[in-house]
This record gives C-alpha cells, sequence and structure tokens, in this order.
C-alpha cells in the first residue's frame, strides 16, 4: 500500500500544454510525483515531451495550466499566475552537448557556478567537486583538452555546485562512445547518490534507464509505463517504498473526439 504524497517533500509537478509531434499537434497532461532522493528515468520515442517536460518544470517554458512545486516552494502555479524564475529554482540541469563554457578551465566553470557563495566557502567548494568528479589533476584544463567522459563529468558536478534539490538531466550521455556511457553510468549513479538530490533524466536507451533509475517511467501511446524498480541500487531500509508516482499522463488528439486515459497509480 503507497503512503500519501506529501508535497512538501518531493517533487509535484501537475501540468498540461500543447505540443506537436510526428504525428500531428496534441496536448499533453501530466500528473507526476517523485520522493525526495529518487532517481527517476523518462524514456520514449522522439516528439512525446520529454524533454519539454524537463524544461517546463525548471521555468525554460510555461505550462498552459497546472503547477510545479518542490517541497514546500511553489514555483509554478498558473491559476495564481506565479511563476518563479529559473535563477530562483533551486535546480541543476545538464544538456546533452554539457553547455560547457569554452574559454574556461574546469576550476573556473566550477567557481562560476558558485557566483554569489561566499568566497571563503568557495574554494573548499570547488575542489569538493572536482575530487567527486575525478578532475583534480585536471583543473587548469579547458574543455577542449579535456575528454568526453571528462566533460560529463564536469558538466554534472557543477549542476551540483550549489546543492540543488533537483537535478534535471537531458540525455546527458548519448552524445558519448558506446564505453564511455557504459562506464560513466556507474559514476552518474555514484554522484546522484552522494548529493541526495531528487534525480529527473531523460534517455532513449532502455539499458542505461533500466542500470541507473529507481523506476523508469516510459512516455508512450498516451500514457505512462511504468518499469520494475532496480532494487540494486536502493537501499534496504527503502525498499518497497514507492519514490516515485505518476498519477496521469494524458494525452488529447485535437483532430479526434478522444478525451483522456484512466488514471495509472503507484
Amino acid at each position: 500500500m503507497n503512503r500519501p504524497f506529501a508535497p512538501q517533500h518531493g517533487l509535484l509537478a501537475q501540468v498540461s500544454l500543447p505540443l506537436t509531434g510526428a504525428e500531428g499537434p496534441f496536448d499533453l497532461a501530466v500528473d507526476l510525483r517523485i520522493e525526495p532522493g529518487a532517481f527517476i528515468v523518462l524514456t520514449g520515442p522522439s516528439g512525446c515531451g520529454k524533454t519539454t517536460l524537463l524544461r517546463v518544470i525548471a521555468g525554460l517554458a510555461r505550462p498552459r495550466n497546472g503547477s510545479v512545486i518542490l517541497h514546500d516552494q511553489i514555483w509554478t502555479d498558473c491559476a495564481r499566475g506565479l511563476f518563479r524564475p529559473v535563477r530562483d529554482r533551486s535546480l541543476g540541469m545538464v544538456f546533452q552537448d554539457y553547455a560547457l563554457f569554452p574559454n574556461m578551465t574546469a576550476a573556473a566553470q566550477i567557481n562560476f557556478a558558485l557566483r554569489g557563495t561566499p568566497r571563503s566557502q568557495r574554494r573548499a567548494r570547488c575542489q569538493e567537486l572536482l575530487d567527486l568528479a575525478g578532475l583534480s589533476a585536471l583543473a587548469a584544463r579547458r574543455p577542449a583538452q579535456l575528454s568526453g567522459g571528462q566533460q560529463q563529468r564536469l558538466a554534472l558536478v557543477r549542476a551540483l555546485a550549489r546543492r540543488p534539490r533537483l537535478l534535471l538531466l537531458d540525455e546527458p550521455l548519448s552524445a558519448l562512445d558506446p564505453a564511455t556511457r557504459e562506464r560513466l553510468r556507474g559514476e552518474l549513479r555514484r554522484v546522484h547518490d552522494a548529493s541526495g538530490t531528487i534525480t529527473l533524466m531523460t534517455s532513449h536507451d532502455p539499458t542505461e534507464a533500466t542500470s541507473l533509475a529507481d523506476i523508469v517511467l516510459e512516455m508512450m501511446g498516451r500514457r505512462i509505463l511504468r518499469k520494475p524498480r532496480n532494487q540494486d541500487h536502493v537501499p534496504a531500509s527503502r525498499r518497497g517504498e514507492p519514490p516515485c508516482s505518476a498519477r496521469r499522463c494524458n494525452v488529447t488528439d485535437p483532430r479526434s473526439s478522444w478525451q483522456s486515459i484512466g488514471q495509472t497509480s503507484f
């Protein structure tokens, strides 16, 4: 039996917005609830709304209706006209191309993310993150002097610099070769476990999704399908607890009379 979801502890995203996919325009409505510390992977075909959902949660796009709440903070509430800017949301985001500054060293990338942090704390935090990424010896190198895997690790710890309560990853391993991608899966999970944050990631790779996630949610056929939880990555004390529920992922096609599907609850 599931515990009631406490909106003050976790991520609640209840949003709807119009999209255009391979088969034409459609409306996407999602009700997503994620417990603290969970690692959730969203999969599904291109154009189904995975990246758009991340952008809505991050505040890079506005939904037509709904709300986004992280722990006790309202980030978006369309009914009340509330919209918290990206800079005021406690999140880190890693894009497919990593978005590293080409003219900055690895240490400078992290220090830039730490701007506003007291100088007395900045150096120690920067070193902590370089150690976490295994980049201490490469702190003076620029992105062009780093391998793809090293760039990925740098982008990840830069996103964690200010200890965000939510980490959004948009196919962060897709640009890497298969061998590097496989090696970095474990490192990505290790960084997540060390940070204690909520992680929501998109992926097209089923193996990658199941090896990383506590729960895999597949956006397909106008609904979210839940795949089995990977118990190997869950502390024994938390096994059996639901870190995520996808209570609804409805897609409405304006070209037809079909309006909704039933709720899927966990």
